[in-house]
Protein backbone atom coordinates (compact mmCIF):
# COMPACT_ATOMS: atom_id res chain seq x y z
CA UNK A 1 0.00 0.00 0.00
CA UNK A 2 2.95 2.10 0.75
CA UNK A 3 4.55 1.90 -2.57
CA UNK A 4 1.29 2.80 -4.56
CA UNK A 5 0.82 5.35 -2.93
CA UNK A 6 4.72 6.63 -3.20
CA UNK A 7 4.17 6.00 -7.13
CA UNK A 8 1.26 8.05 -7.39
CA UNK A 9 2.85 10.83 -5.53
CA UNK A 10 5.82 10.47 -7.34
CA UNK A 11 3.48 10.71 -10.52
CA UNK A 12 1.65 13.23 -9.53
CA UNK A 13 4.64 15.63 -8.92
CA UNK A 14 5.86 14.80 -12.14
CA UNK A 15 2.86 16.06 -13.42
CA UNK A 16 2.79 19.49 -11.53
CA UNK A 17 6.76 19.60 -12.38
CA UNK A 18 5.73 18.99 -15.93
CA UNK A 19 2.91 21.54 -16.33
CA UNK A 20 4.88 24.22 -14.74
CA UNK A 21 7.29 23.62 -17.15
CA UNK A 22 4.92 23.97 -20.10
CA UNK A 23 3.11 27.00 -18.38
CA UNK A 24 6.46 29.01 -17.66
CA UNK A 25 7.11 28.28 -21.46
CA UNK A 26 4.14 29.91 -22.63
CA UNK A 27 4.54 32.66 -20.35
CA UNK A 28 8.09 33.41 -21.66
CA UNK A 29 7.71 33.00 -25.20
CA UNK A 30 4.87 36.09 -25.11
CA UNK A 31 7.00 37.89 -22.52
CA UNK A 32 9.36 37.78 -24.84
CA UNK A 33 7.27 38.59 -27.62
CA UNK A 34 5.40 41.31 -26.48
CA UNK A 35 8.72 42.97 -24.70
CA UNK A 36 10.17 43.12 -28.29
CA UNK A 37 6.96 44.23 -29.96
CA UNK A 38 6.84 47.39 -27.90
CA UNK A 39 10.04 49.02 -28.42
CA UNK A 40 9.59 48.08 -32.00
CA UNK A 41 6.23 49.74 -32.69
CA UNK A 42 5.52 51.46 -29.45
CA UNK A 43 2.12 49.24 -28.99
CA UNK A 44 1.19 45.99 -26.94
CA UNK A 45 1.46 42.73 -28.59
CA UNK A 46 -2.20 41.65 -30.37
CA UNK A 47 -4.47 39.01 -28.30
CA UNK A 48 -4.63 37.16 -31.22
CA UNK A 49 -1.04 36.64 -31.33
CA UNK A 50 -0.19 36.34 -27.85
CA UNK A 51 -2.46 33.34 -27.88
CA UNK A 52 -1.08 31.81 -31.17
CA UNK A 53 2.56 31.87 -29.63
CA UNK A 54 1.74 30.83 -26.26
CA UNK A 55 -0.09 27.53 -27.38
CA UNK A 56 2.02 27.13 -30.22
CA UNK A 57 5.14 26.25 -28.34
CA UNK A 58 3.18 23.91 -25.71
CA UNK A 59 1.81 22.25 -28.88
CA UNK A 60 5.22 22.03 -30.40
CA UNK A 61 6.49 20.33 -27.27
CA UNK A 62 3.83 18.01 -26.34
CA UNK A 63 3.78 16.95 -30.21
CA UNK A 64 7.69 16.20 -30.61
CA UNK A 65 7.52 14.11 -27.19
CA UNK A 66 4.45 12.21 -28.42
CA UNK A 67 5.95 11.62 -31.47
CA UNK A 68 9.78 10.82 -30.18
CA UNK A 69 7.79 8.35 -27.61
CA UNK A 70 5.85 6.60 -30.18
CA UNK A 71 9.46 5.92 -32.15
CA UNK A 72 11.34 4.51 -29.40
CA UNK A 73 8.66 2.24 -28.96
CA UNK A 74 8.33 1.19 -32.27
CA UNK A 75 4.44 1.59 -32.16
CA UNK A 76 1.58 4.51 -32.68
CA UNK A 77 0.21 4.48 -29.44
CA UNK A 78 -2.75 6.41 -28.34
CA UNK A 79 -2.42 8.17 -25.20
CA UNK A 80 -4.34 7.30 -22.75
CA UNK A 81 -7.46 9.32 -21.25
CA UNK A 82 -5.34 10.54 -18.00
CA UNK A 83 -2.83 12.12 -20.49
CA UNK A 84 -5.10 13.54 -23.03
CA UNK A 85 -6.87 14.89 -20.00
CA UNK A 86 -3.58 16.44 -18.76
CA UNK A 87 -2.72 17.79 -21.80
CA UNK A 88 -6.12 19.46 -22.39
CA UNK A 89 -5.55 21.23 -18.76
CA UNK A 90 -1.79 22.38 -20.09
CA UNK A 91 -3.35 24.03 -23.06
CA UNK A 92 -5.81 25.77 -20.54
CA UNK A 93 -3.08 27.25 -18.20
CA UNK A 94 -0.63 27.83 -20.72
CA UNK A 95 -3.21 30.14 -22.32
CA UNK A 96 -3.92 32.23 -19.41
CA UNK A 97 0.65 32.04 -18.53
CA UNK A 98 0.61 33.24 -22.30
CA UNK A 99 -1.74 36.60 -21.86
CA UNK A 100 0.10 37.09 -18.15
CA UNK A 101 3.37 36.90 -20.11
CA UNK A 102 2.49 39.46 -22.88
CA UNK A 103 1.36 41.81 -19.96
CA UNK A 104 4.56 41.27 -18.08
CA UNK A 105 6.91 42.11 -21.24
CA UNK A 106 4.60 45.08 -22.11
CA UNK A 107 5.16 46.63 -18.79
CA UNK A 108 9.31 45.64 -18.64
CA UNK A 109 9.31 47.87 -21.90
CA UNK A 110 7.40 50.42 -20.97
CA UNK A 111 9.19 50.79 -17.47
CA UNK A 112 11.12 53.63 -16.70
CA UNK A 113 13.32 52.08 -14.91
CA UNK A 114 14.91 50.38 -18.05
CA UNK A 115 17.48 52.31 -19.87
CA UNK A 116 16.42 51.50 -23.38
CA UNK A 117 16.54 54.68 -25.56
CA UNK A 118 19.77 52.98 -27.68
CA UNK A 119 17.95 49.58 -27.90
CA UNK A 120 15.02 51.73 -29.58
CA UNK A 121 17.09 53.66 -32.28
CA UNK A 122 18.11 50.16 -33.40
CA UNK A 123 14.70 48.36 -33.19
CA UNK A 124 12.45 51.00 -33.83
CA UNK A 125 12.97 52.50 -36.89
CA UNK A 126 9.60 52.27 -38.76
CA UNK A 127 7.76 55.43 -38.30
CA UNK A 128 3.97 54.46 -36.62
CA UNK A 129 1.50 54.82 -38.88
CA UNK A 130 -2.41 54.53 -37.88
CA UNK A 131 -3.58 53.50 -41.13
CA UNK A 132 -2.87 52.23 -44.32
CA UNK A 133 -0.36 54.60 -45.09
CA UNK A 134 1.38 57.38 -43.57
CA UNK A 135 -0.28 60.86 -43.08
CA UNK A 136 2.19 64.46 -42.32
CA UNK A 137 0.40 67.75 -41.42
CA UNK A 138 2.44 70.63 -42.08
CA UNK A 139 2.73 72.64 -38.98
CA UNK A 140 0.32 76.20 -39.05
CA UNK A 141 3.25 78.34 -39.01
CA UNK A 142 6.37 77.63 -41.43
CA UNK A 143 9.19 79.39 -40.53
CA UNK A 144 12.39 81.57 -42.91
CA UNK A 145 15.20 80.04 -42.87
CA UNK A 146 18.28 82.69 -41.59
CA UNK A 147 20.53 83.97 -44.64
CA UNK A 148 18.57 82.43 -47.75
CA UNK A 149 15.67 84.19 -49.62
CA UNK A 150 12.11 83.57 -48.18
CA UNK A 151 9.38 82.06 -50.35
CA UNK A 152 6.84 83.92 -51.23
CA UNK A 153 4.28 84.38 -49.05
CA UNK A 154 1.86 82.74 -51.37
CA UNK A 155 3.40 79.59 -51.41
CA UNK A 156 3.79 79.15 -47.61
CA UNK A 157 -0.10 79.99 -46.73
CA UNK A 158 -0.44 77.10 -49.72
CA UNK A 159 1.75 74.82 -47.32
CA UNK A 160 0.33 75.81 -43.70
CA UNK A 161 -1.62 72.84 -42.27
CA UNK A 162 -1.48 70.97 -45.11
CA UNK A 163 -1.27 66.97 -45.01
CA UNK A 164 0.38 65.01 -47.35
CA UNK A 165 0.17 61.01 -47.36
CA UNK A 166 3.24 58.71 -48.09
CA UNK A 167 3.34 55.31 -47.87
CA UNK A 168 3.51 52.60 -44.90
CA UNK A 169 7.28 51.01 -43.86
CA UNK A 170 9.15 54.17 -43.68
CA UNK A 171 12.48 54.91 -41.67
CA UNK A 172 12.36 58.34 -40.19
CA UNK A 173 15.37 59.21 -42.10
CA UNK A 174 13.41 57.61 -45.50
CA UNK A 175 10.60 59.89 -44.69
CA UNK A 176 12.18 63.12 -44.03
CA UNK A 177 14.10 62.66 -47.60
CA UNK A 178 10.44 62.36 -49.24
CA UNK A 179 9.34 65.41 -47.51
CA UNK A 180 12.06 67.35 -48.43
CA UNK A 181 11.97 65.92 -52.14
CA UNK A 182 8.52 66.66 -52.24
CA UNK A 183 8.45 69.79 -51.05
CA UNK A 184 10.96 70.91 -53.43
CA UNK A 185 9.53 69.08 -56.47
CA UNK A 186 5.66 70.82 -56.11
CA UNK A 187 6.47 73.80 -54.61
CA UNK A 188 9.15 76.49 -55.32
CA UNK A 189 11.05 76.04 -52.43
CA UNK A 190 14.89 75.22 -52.56
CA UNK A 191 15.88 74.58 -49.35
CA UNK A 192 14.24 72.60 -46.48
CA UNK A 193 15.17 72.38 -42.68
CA UNK A 194 13.15 69.74 -41.04
CA UNK A 195 13.10 67.88 -37.98
CA UNK A 196 10.84 65.07 -37.49
CA UNK A 197 9.92 62.70 -33.87
CA UNK A 198 10.19 59.40 -33.83
CA UNK A 199 6.36 58.76 -34.86
CA UNK A 200 7.02 61.09 -37.80
CA UNK A 201 5.70 64.35 -36.55
CA UNK A 202 6.62 67.63 -37.87
CA UNK A 203 8.91 69.13 -35.18
CA UNK A 204 10.73 72.11 -37.05
CA UNK A 205 9.86 73.37 -41.08
CA UNK A 206 11.58 75.95 -42.25
CA UNK A 207 11.59 76.92 -46.18
CA UNK A 208 13.92 79.21 -48.39
CA UNK A 209 14.11 79.43 -51.61
CA UNK A 210 17.85 79.34 -54.34
CA UNK A 211 18.84 82.74 -55.11
CA UNK A 212 18.31 83.55 -58.28
CA UNK A 213 20.20 86.05 -60.83
CA UNK A 214 23.81 86.84 -60.68
CA UNK A 215 24.01 88.84 -58.15
CA UNK A 216 24.18 86.04 -55.32
CA UNK A 217 27.43 84.85 -57.35
CA UNK A 218 29.14 88.51 -57.77
CA UNK A 219 33.15 88.79 -55.90
CA UNK A 220 33.14 91.71 -53.37
CA UNK A 221 33.94 94.95 -54.78
CA UNK A 222 32.41 93.51 -58.49
CA UNK A 223 29.35 94.56 -60.69
CA UNK A 224 27.11 93.49 -63.45
CA UNK A 225 26.75 95.73 -66.50
CA UNK A 226 24.95 95.39 -69.76
CA UNK A 227 26.58 96.97 -72.37
CA UNK A 228 27.03 97.44 -75.68
CA UNK A 229 29.55 95.34 -77.66
CA UNK A 230 29.69 92.90 -80.08
CA UNK A 231 31.97 90.28 -78.53
CA UNK A 232 33.88 87.28 -80.91
CA UNK A 233 30.96 84.70 -82.23
CA UNK A 234 32.75 81.57 -79.95
CA UNK A 235 32.52 83.93 -76.88
CA UNK A 236 30.21 82.20 -74.47
CA UNK A 237 28.97 82.59 -70.94
CA UNK A 238 32.24 82.58 -68.13
CA UNK A 239 34.90 83.40 -70.70
CA UNK A 240 37.15 86.54 -69.45
CA UNK A 241 37.23 89.14 -71.87
CA UNK A 242 39.19 92.67 -71.68
CA UNK A 243 36.81 95.62 -72.49
CA UNK A 244 38.17 98.03 -75.12
CA UNK A 245 36.81 101.47 -76.15
CA UNK A 246 37.86 103.67 -79.02
CA UNK A 247 38.31 106.98 -77.96
CA UNK A 248 39.92 109.64 -81.02
CA UNK A 249 40.69 106.73 -83.17
CA UNK A 250 42.67 105.27 -80.89
CA UNK A 251 41.18 101.99 -78.66
CA UNK A 252 41.96 102.06 -74.94
CA UNK A 253 41.52 99.27 -72.19
CA UNK A 254 38.79 100.12 -69.61
CA UNK A 255 39.14 96.73 -67.33
CA UNK A 256 38.89 92.71 -67.61
CA UNK A 257 35.66 90.82 -66.75
CA UNK A 258 33.77 87.91 -67.57
CA UNK A 259 31.13 87.71 -69.98
CA UNK A 260 27.82 86.19 -68.61
CA UNK A 261 24.90 86.90 -71.11
CA UNK A 262 24.85 88.05 -74.41
CA UNK A 263 21.83 89.09 -76.65
CA UNK A 264 22.93 90.67 -79.62
CA UNK A 265 24.81 93.09 -79.54
CA UNK A 266 24.06 93.80 -75.80
CA UNK A 267 26.42 91.60 -73.04
CA UNK A 268 26.66 91.27 -69.78
CA UNK A 269 29.76 91.33 -68.12
CA UNK A 270 30.85 91.59 -64.66
CA UNK A 271 33.73 93.71 -63.77
CA UNK A 272 35.68 96.12 -61.17
CA UNK A 273 33.25 98.44 -59.83
CA UNK A 274 35.52 100.76 -60.69
CA UNK A 275 35.23 100.21 -64.42
CA UNK A 276 31.12 99.57 -63.88
CA UNK A 277 30.87 103.44 -63.18
CA UNK A 278 32.93 104.50 -66.44
CA UNK A 279 30.68 102.73 -68.91
CA UNK A 280 28.06 104.70 -70.93
CA UNK A 281 25.39 102.68 -71.89
CA UNK A 282 25.32 104.80 -75.69
CA UNK A 283 28.49 104.09 -76.21
CA UNK A 284 29.71 100.65 -78.67
CA UNK A 285 32.82 98.63 -77.18
CA UNK A 286 34.76 96.09 -77.86
CA UNK A 287 35.44 92.95 -76.51
CA UNK A 288 38.49 90.16 -76.47
CA UNK A 289 38.17 87.26 -75.35
CA UNK A 290 41.34 85.58 -73.51
CA UNK A 291 42.30 82.40 -72.78
CA UNK A 292 40.31 80.34 -70.60
CA UNK A 293 41.72 80.35 -66.97
CA UNK A 294 40.50 78.20 -64.11
CA UNK A 295 38.57 80.20 -61.92
CA UNK A 296 37.83 78.52 -58.46
CA UNK A 297 35.15 81.13 -57.37
CA UNK A 298 32.77 80.93 -60.06
CA UNK A 299 33.34 76.85 -59.39
CA UNK A 300 32.32 77.28 -56.01
CA UNK A 301 29.33 79.16 -56.41
CA UNK A 302 27.65 77.03 -59.28
CA UNK A 303 28.55 74.02 -56.58
CA UNK A 304 26.90 75.96 -53.54
CA UNK A 305 23.75 76.97 -55.57
CA UNK A 306 23.31 72.80 -56.97
CA UNK A 307 23.63 71.58 -53.50
CA UNK A 308 21.57 71.54 -50.31
CA UNK A 309 24.38 72.83 -48.65
CA UNK A 310 25.43 76.33 -48.21
CA UNK A 311 27.98 78.36 -46.16
CA UNK A 312 27.84 80.95 -43.54
CA UNK A 313 29.92 83.02 -41.82
CA UNK A 314 29.89 82.76 -37.71
CA UNK A 315 31.46 84.43 -35.14
CA UNK A 316 32.49 82.80 -32.18
CA UNK A 317 32.30 85.25 -28.62
CA UNK A 318 34.78 84.68 -25.29
CA UNK A 319 31.59 82.79 -23.90
CA UNK A 320 31.04 79.82 -25.66
CA UNK A 321 31.34 76.75 -25.24
CA UNK A 322 33.31 76.19 -28.67
CA UNK A 323 36.20 77.90 -27.60
CA UNK A 324 39.15 75.97 -26.64
CA UNK A 325 37.83 72.41 -28.57
CA UNK A 326 39.26 71.46 -31.88
CA UNK A 327 37.75 71.81 -35.77
CA UNK A 328 36.57 68.25 -35.39
CA UNK A 329 34.36 69.17 -32.69
CA UNK A 330 32.01 70.83 -35.04
CA UNK A 331 29.40 68.71 -36.87
CA UNK A 332 29.86 70.37 -40.44
CA UNK A 333 32.82 71.43 -42.74
CA UNK A 334 34.66 74.19 -41.42
CA UNK A 335 36.55 75.56 -44.73
CA UNK A 336 38.28 78.44 -43.15
CA UNK A 337 38.62 80.87 -40.43
CA UNK A 338 39.56 85.06 -39.92
CA UNK A 339 41.48 85.31 -36.88
CA UNK A 340 40.68 87.85 -34.46
CA UNK A 341 44.16 89.76 -36.27
CA UNK A 342 41.88 89.47 -40.03
CA UNK A 343 44.14 86.87 -41.18
CA UNK A 344 42.24 83.84 -42.97
CA UNK A 345 43.78 80.27 -42.61
CA UNK A 346 42.01 78.30 -45.58
CA UNK A 347 41.26 74.64 -44.53
CA UNK A 348 42.40 74.30 -40.96
CA UNK A 349 43.72 71.26 -39.64
CA UNK A 350 41.35 69.48 -37.85
CA UNK A 351 43.14 69.75 -34.64
CA UNK A 352 43.17 73.52 -34.38
CA UNK A 353 41.60 74.76 -31.34
CA UNK A 354 39.00 77.49 -31.55
CA UNK A 355 39.89 81.22 -30.04
CA UNK A 356 37.96 83.80 -29.33
CA UNK A 357 36.65 86.12 -31.61
CA UNK A 358 37.24 83.17 -34.78
CA UNK A 359 35.24 83.98 -37.78
CA UNK A 360 34.51 80.56 -39.17
CA UNK A 361 33.29 80.05 -42.64
CA UNK A 362 31.34 76.58 -42.11
CA UNK A 363 29.47 74.65 -45.02
CA UNK A 364 26.21 72.62 -44.31
CA UNK A 365 22.83 71.84 -44.91
CA UNK A 366 20.16 74.38 -43.50
CA UNK A 367 19.31 71.96 -40.04
CA UNK A 368 23.15 71.50 -39.29
CA UNK A 369 23.73 74.96 -39.38
CA UNK A 370 20.82 76.25 -37.42
CA UNK A 371 22.26 74.20 -34.55
CA UNK A 372 25.46 75.26 -34.96
CA UNK A 373 24.06 79.12 -34.41
CA UNK A 374 21.73 77.69 -31.28
CA UNK A 375 25.28 77.16 -29.09
CA UNK A 376 25.62 79.90 -26.66
CA UNK A 377 28.23 82.51 -28.03
CA UNK A 378 28.05 81.62 -31.65
CA UNK A 379 26.69 84.19 -33.91
CA UNK A 380 26.01 84.63 -37.62
CA UNK A 381 27.23 88.05 -39.43
CA UNK A 382 24.31 89.25 -40.57
CA UNK A 383 26.16 91.78 -42.75
CA UNK A 384 27.55 89.61 -45.09
CA UNK A 385 26.78 86.68 -47.31
CA UNK A 386 29.27 84.00 -47.95
CA UNK A 387 29.10 83.19 -51.62
CA UNK A 388 32.49 81.82 -53.15
CA UNK A 389 36.27 82.24 -52.88
CA UNK A 390 38.27 84.76 -54.19
CA UNK A 391 41.48 84.60 -56.90
CA UNK A 392 43.47 82.98 -54.65
CA UNK A 393 40.81 80.06 -53.77
CA UNK A 394 39.97 81.89 -49.97
CA UNK A 395 36.71 82.40 -48.81
CA UNK A 396 35.47 85.60 -48.93
CA UNK A 397 31.98 87.37 -47.82
CA UNK A 398 30.33 90.20 -49.94
CA UNK A 399 30.48 93.09 -47.66
CA UNK A 400 34.33 92.81 -46.68
CA UNK A 401 35.68 94.91 -49.65
CA UNK A 402 33.63 97.86 -48.56
CA UNK A 403 35.16 98.38 -45.20
CA UNK A 404 38.42 98.47 -46.47
CA UNK A 405 39.06 94.50 -45.80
Amino acid sequence: MSLAVIELGTRLLESVVHVIGLVLLAGGTTAIAAFAYRIRVRHALPEGVTLILGLGVVALYLNTRTLFAQFVQGGAASPTVGEATLNVLVFAIAALASYGGNTLGDRLARSDRLSLSWLQRDLSPIVRAAGRHISVTLPAEIRDIEGYDPVEAGTKESLEGRTLDFPRGLTVEELRTQLQARLKEKFDVGYVDLELSSTGEIQYLGVAKRPAGIGPTLPPNAAAVAVRADPPFSATAGDIVQLWAVEDGEPRKLGTGELRARIGSIATITTDRAVATVIDPETEYRLLTLAADSRPDREFAAMLRRADETMRLLSVTDSSPLVGQSVAAIDSTVLGIRTAGGSVETIPNRRRLIQPEDELFVIGRPEALRKLEAIDGVQAVQDETVTGLDSMGRPWAAGRSEKGE
